[in-house]
């Protein structure tokens, strides 16, 4: 009986840095597929780059969530504060209507 060995790819991860080298050396190749050979990448992760990278470098070649502006932060952490505040208003005004039996 022979035996099946498994060959396993070992899963590659790149900065946003190296994948934007990678793609402006692809970029230098004669054709495409020459440039993902050597790079040994599949065609679907160069477009998949080349979509991230419209949205921008630092954002978008991440591996995960983009990027939030410290403005954006700002603005969901002032939210977060007027949300907390609401609630517990309303919880004050349902027990008043309660002490005064209006509900």
């Amino acid at each position: 009986m022979e035996e099946k060995q498994e060959v396993r790819k070992v899963r590659r991860k790149f900065t946003p840095e190296q994948k934007f080298e990678i793609l402006k050396d692809i970029e230098r190749c004669r054709t495409i597929k020459e440039g993902l050979a050597k790079h040994h990448l599949a065609d679907s992760v160069y477009y998949k780059w080349k979509r991230q990278l419209e949205v921008g470098v630092p954002a978008s070649l991440r591996n995960g969530r983009p990027v939030k502006s410290a403005d954006l932060k700002r603005l969901e952490a002032e939210n977060r504060k007027l949300k907390e505040i609401v609630l517990n208003q309303a919880c004050l005004i349902s027990e008043l209507k309660k002490e005064m039996n209006l509900d």
